[in-house]
């Protein structure tokens, strides 16, 4: 990834907002906090990030009521929100995809599902996959001619 793209994360639980920030930034990218819905709107007014990653119930108004806002300002309409909730209610889940989110994902999320769906977003090749350590063997399984476990140390 060239350009540090800015995610603007927003969700009320902090602890998991600062383990997702530190993930995020460990990828490359730049990452902003709110912990409400008001604010993340002001903060996408002012200074619109290139995607959003929106909790759905949080203090300040819905995640929804926040997503209709950005959705309906010129200013932040064509930036991507993706939904991060703990709740998996088809209905909430079809409103919010309904209203523009480009994807809606439940908690606890997998940083690299979470990673591919934001490369997605932005358009993004799929990440390099990770190296293998140093010294690390290949996925193969043990040769045959190793002795009985008990007989190793002998």
């Amino acid at each position: 990834m060239k350009r540090k793209y800015t995610i603007l994360l927003a969700d009320d639980d902090k602890v998991q907002t600062m383990m997702l920030s530190t993930q995020l930034r460990a990828k490359g990218y730049s990452v902003a906090a709110a912990y409400d819905a008001t604010y993340t709107v002001m903060v996408a007014m002012k200074s619109p990030p290139d995607l959003i990653v929106l909790d759905i119930r949080m203090p300040g108004g819905t995640g929804k009521a926040a997503l209709e806002r950005i959705k309906g300002s010129s200013k932040t309409n064509q930036i991507p929100v993706i939904i991060l909730s703990g709740f998996s209610d088809k209905q909430t889940i079809q409103e919010t995809l309904a209203l523009g989110a480009f994807e809606y994902m439940t908690k606890p999320v997998d940083v690299e599902k979470l990673d591919a769906s934001i490369r997605r977003a932005l358009g993004l090749p799929p990440a390099e996959p990770a190296a293998a350590p140093p010294g690390a063997a290949p996925d193969s399984p043990p040769p045959d001619d190793l002795p009985p476990r008990d007989d190793w140390g002998r």
